[in-house]
């Protein structure tokens, strides 16, 4: 970390201060310098831009920009901000996709949504947001929902006419004489999901994709702050009901830091057994839509079956079954009858003795090792350009997990390995899925014993030692949290105003948008039958990819 606050004493910086065990926390007094510091941090081993995540500061007329730089390897990270000028036309500051190509979608959701210009970024479209809110910046603070929304006919015109002006657009740039043509994959393909991606193809083989997102945009990040701090979860757990439960917890790591609180241990160990019960459902859902894209549909069955006991043992819980609201600031929201645990064992004992069919069908099945095994390789220091996390990056070696790099809750208190494969193919990524299953039912077995011995031994209350009281309103501050959530890295920027009932901003930088970029990149040459098989692979989530 040293290394890191001597290059940044070369820059004119306001402050520059240690943050966590693995952040350090800088602001720079001058725009002009973001591009050399780029430089000498990629120098350095910061490979990776996480995420950009502007602040706008309406009363004071400043356009915050935060920058979220990490080492995957040495486990160093850096929190960087630059203030910009916040009138549109002053709003603009050069694009490090040149130096991160990691950069090029959070640059253009920050412009997308705020209004800051990313000078020489190389192709600085608006995406995520909907067709009506062409030129118009919906995060900003002085912009009119109420009078947006009561255009519902005209936007909904726009987006049509939008829609048909591309088409039209296709049939004149297109040679009449020549086999290429733009397909629409999705967003009502089997496989897509709630997706389209624009494939520029000659006849099967793949010249380009653009992936057209925001298809399920609820612009979460504008929801968030129209809550209190615990009605937030509700926009919150929306991240992806796959893994809706890591997605609170990241949450409510932030405010606990902001409010000054510590939970219990119960509610620690609690959140860990949940979050890997969660993390179990998503990768059943992941294995079984891998094998559903190459046209097989039995593993995702079977897998629904088992996955359903997991699901019986949150209902017992929450009451429900996906929509869980189980974690809150504070701790978890409901205490602990122990007889919920005989439903917990139902489905431990129903993986125990259905796993080694699956493994022996599906993992060594010979077609999906005919077809994955050379598509779709990422390297290492592809990982690290693109920014990529969870079993995208461990299945090209890359040994990232944050709840080893940087344990929250009760991780630090077992003793974690990182997973990985080498190869960074389509079929490593599925193994990852399948290894990291296993892992996770060793998880809870081990959060399930723990709870049970102190339980027993009285160390613990299942019924009081759930929540500790966090006060309704906050002080002025600002915390980051990470959690490793189903599908990799999710990131929580929480800012907060005095006395704050609501947040002021929160950024959710979650896996699935740094994944999607990769798909031009992947299916260049390949072929039309490649794409759900490697779309497959990226372990994508409509959810967190619009929020």
């Amino acid at each position: 970390m040293e290394s890191i606050k001597k290059l940044l004493e070369k820059f004119s910086c306001e402050y520059v201060e240690d943050y966590k065990k693995t952040w350090i926390k800088a602001k720079l007094n001058s725009k002009e310098d973001l591009l050399s510091l780029g430089e000498v941090l990629k120098t350095e081993g910061l490979r990776s831009l996480s995420t950009i995540s502007p602040t706008d500061f309406l009363d004071a007329d400043v356009m915050e920009v935060n920058y979220f730089f990490e080492d995957l390897d040495t486990k160093r990270n850096l929190w960087l901000k630059v203030d910009l000028p916040r009138d549109e036309e002053s709003c603009e500051i050069e694009s490090l996709t040149p130096l991160f190509p990691s950069a090029e979608w959070h640059e253009r959701e920050a412009f997308s949504m705020f209004g800051v210009n990313f000078l020489h970024h190389p192709d600085l479209r608006e995406i995520i947001k909907s067709e009506d809110f062409t030129g118009v910046y919906p995060f900003r603070k002085d912009f009119d929902w109420d009078a947006h929304e009561k255009n519902q006919v005209q936007n909904v015109q726009q987006i049509v006419d939008a829609f048909k002006k591309e088409q039209e657009e296709n049939e004149v740039d297109l040679d009449p004489d020549s086999s290429e043509t733009i397909l629409n994959w999705g967003p009502t393909h089997p496989a897509s999901g709630p997706i389209r991606l624009r494939v520029h193809c000659d006849g099967e083989e793949v010249i380009s994709v653009d992936p057209d997102i925001g298809y399920v945009w609820r612009a979460l990040e504008h929801l968030v702050t129209k809550k209190d701090f615990v009605g937030a979860i509700v926009a919150v757990e929306r991240l992806c009901f796959m893994d809706n439960i890591n997605s609170m917890t990241a949450y409510a790591l932030a405010v606990e830091e902001i409010a000054g609180v510590e939970i219990t241990p119960f509610a620690k160990w609690m959140r860990v057994l949940l979050g890997e019960v969660a993390r179990v459902s998503s990768h059943f859902m992941g294995l079984g839509m891998f094998f559903n894209n190459m046209g097989l549909h039995t593993l995702a069955m079977w897998n629904m079956d088992t996955r359903e006991f997991f699901l019986d043992f949150l209902e017992s819980y929450s009451g429900a079954r996906i929509a869980t609201a189980a974690v809150e600031p504070g701790g978890v929201r409901y205490g602990l009858d122990m007889v919920m645990f005989d439903e917990l064992q139902k489905a431990l004992d129903k993986f125990d003795s259905s796993i080694g069919e699956v493994e022996a069908v599906f993992v060594k099945n010979p077609t999906m090792k005919m077809r994955a095994h050379n598509v779709g390789r990422l390297s290492g220091d592809e990982v690290h350009q693109f920014g990529l996390s969870g079993i995208v990056a461990r299945a090209s070696g890359v040994q990232t997990d944050i709840r080893i790099d940087e344990p929250y809750d009760a991780y630090s208190e077992l003793d974690l390995e990182y997973i990985t494969q080498e190869r960074g193919s389509a079929q490593d990524r599925f193994m990852m899925l399948f290894a990291e299953l296993k892992q996770s039912i060793e998880i809870i077995k081990k959060a399930k014993a723990h709870i049970e011995e102190k339980v027993a031994s009285e160390e613990m209350n299942p019924t009081k030692d759930h929540m500790v009281k966090v006060p309704k309103k906050l002080p002025k501050g600002e915390a980051i949290s990470r959690v490793e959530w189903a599908r990799g890295e999710v990131l929580m920027h929480l800012v907060t105003e005095e006395k704050a009932k609501s947040p002021y901003r929160l950024k959710m930088r979650a896996p699935s948008f740094n994944h999607t970029m990769m798909l031009n990149y992947l299916l260049k040459g390949r072929t039309l039958s490649d794409i759900p098989l490697i779309f497959g692979s990226l372990y994508i989530c409509q959810g967190d990819l619009d929020r």
